[in-house]
């Protein structure tokens, strides 16, 4: 995909998001890191923005883009399974492109530990090139509701996504 094309892909997926200015984000497996830095634009000087990955090298590369782009946002090596944060940390949660990439189990685990890390009120926002519906019951049992899925076509792609809020504790239902 070229540049220009993927900067557009990630403008599609940060308006899908809701992120607006001054929330705090987070990306899992956040790569080089341009989703990453378009989130902090989009945030702003109040917001705070994260993004762990699995591969040091990739964690290497975004910390040197954002470096060159004198942006204030902070990578780390970090896994899905246990994410590298306190709870109720985030107002945005994102993955893009790698949830499916895992076993069930750490999907399981991974749904829970954003769960986890997400403030009450919190949105999740995944994305992916194949159904996510699977993945529904675990985000129910994890306390996210009024999850809402759709498709979007990009170039020649159908990509799916989902998004959900994190219950409010003593939320009546």
């Amino acid at each position: 995909m070229t540049i220009g094309r993927e900067k557009k892909l990630r403008q599609m997926e940060i308006d899908l998001s809701g992120m607006k200015p001054g929330d705090s984000v987070l990306e899992i497996g956040c790569g080089t890191g341009t989703l990453t830095l378009a989130s902090k634009e989009r945030v702003g000087p109040a917001g705070t923005v994260a993004g762990i990955d699995l591969a040091p090298e990739m964690v290497a590369r975004a910390q040197k883009k954002a470096a060159r782009n004198s942006m204030d946002v902070s990578f780390q090596e970090g896994s899905i399974a246990a994410i590298p944060f306190p709870d109720r940390r985030f107002d945005v949660v994102m993955c893009s492109f790698m949830i499916f990439h895992m076993p069930d189990d750490v999907q399981r685990k991974g749904i829970a530990e954003i769960a986890r890390v997400l403030k009450p009120g919190g949105h999740l926002f995944i994305f992916d090139a194949v159904s996510l519906d699977p993945l529904i019951p675990a985000l129910e049992e994890n306390g996210i509701t009024g999850i809402e899925k759709g498709q979007t076509k990009f170039i020649y792609m159908a990509i799916s996504y989902l998004r959900g809020r994190k219950e409010n504790p003593g939320t009546i239902r």
